[in-house]
């Protein structure tokens, strides 16, 4: 086998995966250092470094989440096959998508499902959420099919892209994430009203 015909890093993981002979969360932590290095330069190239390291973090949560559920196609036995590296930079797009957006809009529209006048507040749920500090909360109160709808329709990915990515409709999707930010929510107003009154007191 020539040196342009011999397996990529990523085709050697691809293939221990498919064959069982290393686990998930292995295969995953190999995955993640062979590129988190391209992925984190992707961002830098086009982010403050603060920003860049906070959306280097959606986008391995996006793949750690799909990774579970990765399908191994025949397609991807070719020696230079880098589906997970082609998956990598096109979640990078659409969280950087999401990110500009919420920046050209913040304060201006609410968190889609997220009443205006809620108690909680959108601009408040989603700075917590895109500060990571309910990334914990949504694991511990979503079931797995919501907390995959959660991560990348909060990152920016298109409802369609979701749908087609986990094999469900649009109309799924959109009723996942609504019951996903719900659960948020309920358990984060309680909160929100505590600091309120911690605040005035």
């Amino acid at each position: 086998m020539s040196p342009a015909e011999s397996p990529s890093q990523e085709n050697e993981v691809l293939r221990a995966r498919a064959r069982g002979d290393v686990s998930a969360e292995t295969s995953f932590e190999r995955l993640y250092d062979a590129y988190a290095c391209d992925v984190r330069a992707w961002f830098r190239m086009r982010l403050q470094s603060t920003e860049a390291d906070d959306l280097c973090q959606d986008v391995w949560l996006i793949f750690h989440h799909r990774w579970r559920r990765w399908e191994f196609r025949p397609e991807m036995e070719a020696p230079g096959a880098r589906p997970v590296l082609s998956f990598l930079y096109r979640t990078a797009h659409f969280v950087l998508q999401g990110h500009r957006r919420r920046q050209a809009t913040r304060g201006e529209q609410p968190l889609e499902g997220v009443e205006p006048e809620s108690e909680v507040g959108a601009d408040r749920l989603q700075a917590e959420v895109e500060a990571g500090r309910c990334l914990d909360l949504a694991r511990r109160l979503c079931p797995r099919a919501e907390l995959d709808v959660l991560l990348p329709k909060l990152s920016g990915v298109p409802a369609r892209e979701i749908a087609r990515g986990l094999g469900v409709s649009e109309a799924v999707v959109d009723h996942r994430f609504r019951n996903a930010l719900a659960r948020i929510k309920a358990e984060l107003k309680p909160r929100m009203g505590a600091r309120r009154g911690r605040s005035h007191g």
